[in-house]
């Protein structure tokens, strides 16, 4: 946003979500603030006229200064009911714009099928933000829209009251303020940027902070006594940051005072030339309060309208983000084809798959062949960076290929309708989520359209060994899954990584995909799991993703990945017996045992 243009163009462009957050309180709103506006105007008139009925005649007329007292006390209670009236529907149309605005950019994030825009760092930086201010950006925008209005409309009558002394008047108090708006405005616009330039280092302030103040690392902090190390980089973070915005602030505060000085020589002498012509008989007493009033009120609004205006440009700024964002399109696009699988018999197919992440050259994985078919259960393994999860998230379609292409059935999976592909998909990502909710939800989540099939809740609450945990809940299903909430618990890594296997058996999906579903579970745990595992329906299919070696008794077939491309596939004693590179990761991991 470089041009005062592009400021009315964005100015314009966010008026509208006034009406779409309510209409009956935008009008209301834009009736309150123009009347408010002109009602100092009026307290000035009756001022003046009372002044005058006082001062300027032999007799005093008592019907003439009642009439004016009644009328600026009338005038005057008007204008202080309206503040708190303003107040209140500014506050109702905020709550509504705030859950807008939000509920927007989630629903943004829907429609984005993959995770470029959330694993890019540039991209990922403006969506914190984004999400970070968008519980204040709109009181701003409502406050500031709302204060910027009102400014101008008091400050347009009080220089239509100063023309009637001397047009040039009214020139020289508006002239004067041009200067400091003009500097307010490129130096509103210089914070903001640097803002932005800073958000990875606020980024890392904000985590140095929730290191300290989240029970997540508490108990290290205070066994390793780390607390002054992250105490230290956070404020050595702030000092940073604060240095470029002070010098910003120090720059304004000096503009502002020197066109403030050079503006008040002019409305000093005008001052002056309005108590020579009282002095004269040129101008009435109730003329020189009036002036001395509206010139006052003026300034005031003008100066209001110039930091309501800067200030709503750092908000207008921050919307400039928003409807970037909301115009972004998915970095996946879907298909129109339906999916139907007769029986859950499919293929999926990799064809010379290569891929790298966005803005890297560094290949992830290098001319991949592969097939997945109906009722197979087949392990990825390899060490950490061969690019088992990359090829999970290929899958998935959280990224296209960069070269060759997937099928299912024989069609490229890009021609399918998305969500439809996906629903054939149960997940359990190694970052798996633990969403704040209860345990049902947490379960149920996975298949939003069969929340009230209790029966399959209960088959897979015990498939994953849930069963004494629930009961011990007290209030079963219905139990928060989170101490941040009242009368919830706290699971252990091991009760969630079973939540979120349950999870994934409750989608009842075609084609499983566990990556590295044993990682937090005792050895008991995941004994119970590879059993589940290993009785799974000959419909069902597995792709398990692990580096405990000992899960791979039960898989048909076992894909070896070393450095972005297939080392070795076979079975397990297959591969044990041609002694390659999964044989030499296998003793490896073997002789820990032997020896422990």
């Amino acid at each position: 946003m470089n041009t005062f243009y592009s400021y009315l163009k964005l100015l314009v462009k966010t008026l509208p979500l006034f009406w779409g957050a309510s209409k009956f309180y935008s009008i209301i709103l834009f009736v309150i603030i123009p009347f408010q506006a002109i009602l100092p105007s009026l307290t000035l008139w009756f001022s003046k006229g009372l002044i005058d009925a006082i001062s300027t005649t032999d007799t005093i007329v008592y019907s003439i200064i009642i009439f004016f007292v009644l009328s600026w006390i009338i005038v005057s209670f008007i204008n202080a009911i309206l503040g708190p009236v303003e107040m209140t529907f500014q506050g109702l149309i905020t709550d509504r714009l705030i859950a807008q605005l939000n509920k927007s950019l989630m629903d943004k994030s829907s429609e984005i099928k993959g995770l470029y825009y959330f694993e890019n760092p540039e991209f990922y930086d403006d969506i914190q933000i984004l999400e970070q201010e968008a519980a204040w950006r709109p009181v701003n925008l409502i406050v500031f829209t709302s204060g910027m209005i009102s400014s101008v409309l008091t400050g347009i009558s009080m220089l239509v009251l100063l023309t009637n002394f001397n047009i040039l008047i009214a020139i020289i108090v508006f002239v004067a303020i041009i200067p400091q708006a003009i500097v307010t405005y490129k130096l509103q616009k210089e914070a903001f940027e640097t803002l932005v330039i800073n958000s990875p280092e606020a980024r890392k302030m904000q985590y140095y902070s929730s290191v300290m103040l989240s029970k997540e690392h508490m108990k290290e902090v205070k066994i390793y006594n780390t607390a002054d190390f992250f105490i230290n980089k956070y404020m050595l973070t702030f000092d940073k940051i604060h240095a470029d915005i002070k010098k910003i602030r120090y720059k304004q505060t000096f503009f502002s005072i020197l066109f403030v000085g050079i503006g008040m020589i002019g409305i000093g002498l005008s001052f002056w030339w309005v108590v020579t012509g009282v002095l004269n008989n040129t101008f009435t007493a109730g003329d020189i309060v009036i002036f001395a009033s509206s010139v006052l009120l003026a300034r005031q609004s003008l100066a209001s309208f110039i930091e309501n205006s800067s200030l709503l440009y750092d908000t207008l700024l921050y919307m400039e983000k928003y409807f970037k964002f909301i115009s972004l399109k998915s970095d996946i696009s879907s298909g129109e084809k339906l999916l139907c699988l007769e029986q859950n018999e499919f293929t999926i197919r990799f064809k010379n798959v290569s891929f790298h992440y966005p803005n890297s050259s560094k290949p992830i994985l290098q001319n991949v062949s592969l097939t997945i078919s109906m009722g197979q259960k087949i392990a990825l393994v390899g060490e950490n960076g061969a690019g088992k999860s990359t090829i999970v998230k290929l899958i998935t379609r959280l990224y296209e290929p960069t070269e060759g292409i997937i099928e299912l059935n024989g069609i490229d999976i890009t021609e399918y309708e998305i969500d439809a592909y996906r629903k054939i998909i149960g997940i359990v990502f190694q970052d798996f989520s633990r969403y704040q909710l209860t345990y049902k939800e947490n379960i149920l989540i996975s298949d939003t359209g069969n929340t009230n099939d209790d029966g399959m809740l209960a088959i897979v609450t015990e498939k994953s060994d849930l069963v004494d945990l629930v009961a011990s809940f007290d209030y079963g299903y219905e139990q928060v899954l989170s101490k941040n909430f009242d009368n919830g618990t706290e699971l252990s890594g091991g009760e969630w990584q079973k939540v979120a296997i349950a999870r994934a058996y409750f989608r009842n999906a075609a084609f499983l995909i566990l990556d590295e579903p044993s990682a937090s579970l005792d050895a008991r745990s995941e004994h119970q799991m590879i059993e589940s595992l290993a009785d799974l329906s000959s419909t069902k299919t597995l792709l398990l993703i692990t580096h405990k070696l000992s899960a791979l008794n039960m898989v048909d077939r076992i894909i070896v990945l070393q450095d972005g491309h297939i080392a070795e596939e076979g079975s397990m004693q297959e591969l044990l017996t041609s002694k390659g590179y999964f044989a030499e990761l296998y003793q490896l991991q073997a002789n820990k045992y032997v020896n422990w």
